[in-house]
C-alpha cells in the first residue's frame, strides 16, 4: 500500500510538473482546426524558444465551445477575435488579459463587408431588401454583429426573405457564389481572397483586430515575456502564416472594444 502511495504521489509531482511547463494556445475556428493549428505552428515554435516552455496548440469544435475554452481556463494562453473575447469574459471572475494585438498591414483594424456575386445587379445594403443573406458563426465579430448592425441602420434586417447561419466565413463565400444567397457577410481578407467572382456592397467601420490573449493561470513574469515576445516579432514567415497581411503585434487594452461591445448590444436587442 505504502508503495502504490509513493508512486501516486510521484505520478502527481510528475504531472504538476508537466503541467506548469507545457502551457495551451487555443485559437478560435474561423476555418478548419488542422489549417488553424499549421498557421500557428511557426508562432508556438518561437514562442517556446523565447519562454523556455513547451506549448501545445489546441481549438474547440466550434465557435461557441472556443469560447468555453477561453472562458473556463483549459486554454492559458491564444489567439481570440473580439466579440467571442467578450463572450468569454462575461463568464470568467477575472477577464483575460490582452498581451498583444495584431496588426495587419501596419493598421491595428480590419473590417466586416457585405459581398454579393459580381454578376448581381445588387449595389447597395438597401437592395437587399426580400433578399437571403448568409452569416457566419452567431459569435462572430465580422460575420454576424458588424454587418447586422450595417443592416439595422439602414433599415433593412426586418425586410430580409431570411438569413442563416453557416459557421465559417469561407462557406459564406463559397455560397454566395453558388447563388444560393443573393448575399453574404465575411471578413474583409475573405472577400478578398474570392474577389474574382465576388463584389463589396458595403464596408464596416474600423474594429480592432484579432489579440493574443492569457488567462490569470500565466504568471506576471511570463506574461511580460510573451508581451516582449510579441512586441519584438518582425519574421514575415511567422506572421503571414498567422495572416497574409500581418505586420507585428502591437500593444491593445480592453476598452479598444468598447465600440463592439455598443454594436452587440444593438443587435442583441433587436432579436429580444
Amino acid at each position: 500500500m505504502k508503495s502504490l502511495i509513493l508512486l501516486f504521489l510521484s505520478l502527481l509531482f510528475s504531472f504538476s510538473l508537466h503541467a506548469k511547463d507545457t502551457l495551451i494556445f487555443g485559437a478560435i475556428t474561423t476555418v478548419d482546426s488542422a489549417i488553424i493549428k499549421k498557421k500557428f505552428t511557426p508562432l508556438l515554435d518561437y514562442l517556446e524558444q523565447k519562454t523556455g516552455k513547451r506549448i501545445v496548440f489546441q481549438t474547440g469544435y466550434n465557435y461557441e465551445d472556443t469560447i468555453n475554452k477561453f472562458s473556463d481556463g483549459t486554454f492559458d494562453l491564444g489567439y481570440i477575435g473580439p466579440a467571442p473575447y467578450l463572450f468569454a469574459n462575461e463568464k470568467r471572475a477575472a477577464p483575460l488579459k490582452i498581451i498583444a494585438g495584431l496588426e495587419s498591414n501596419h493598421t491595428p483594424y480590419f473590417h466586416s463587408v457585405i459581398i454579393t456575386k459580381k454578376s448581381n445587379p445588387i449595389s447597395d445594403i438597401t437592395d437587399l431588401k426580400g433578399k437571403k443573406i448568409a452569416f457566419g458563426s452567431p459569435k462572430s465579430t465580422l460575420s454576424y454583429y458588424v454587418p447586422m448592425q450595417m443592416l439595422m441602420k439602414k433599415g433593412v434586417d426586418k425586410e430580409l426573405d431570411r438569413f442563416d447561419f453557416l459557421g465559417k466565413h469561407d462557406k459564406v463565400a463559397q455560397y454566395v457564389i453558388m447563388g444560393k444567397y443573393e448575399a453574404g457577410a465575411v471578413k474583409e481578407a475573405v472577400a478578398k481572397k474570392y474577389a474574382k467572382f465576388l463584389k463589396i456592397i458595403a464596408t464596416s467601420e474600423s474594429i480592432h483586430d484579432f489579440s493574443i490573449m492569457a488567462s490569470d493561470t500565466i504568471s506576471e513574469q511570463l506574461f511580460q515575456t510573451l508581451q516582449a515576445a510579441l512586441y519584438e516579432l518582425k519574421d514575415p514567415d511567422i506572421l503571414k502564416g498567422i495572416k497574409p497581411s500581418a505586420t507585428g503585434f502591437i500593444p491593445r487594452k480592453a476598452s479598444d472594444y468598447d465600440n463592439l461591445k455598443h454594436i452587440m448590444k444593438e443587435v442583441d436587442a433587436r432579436s429580444k
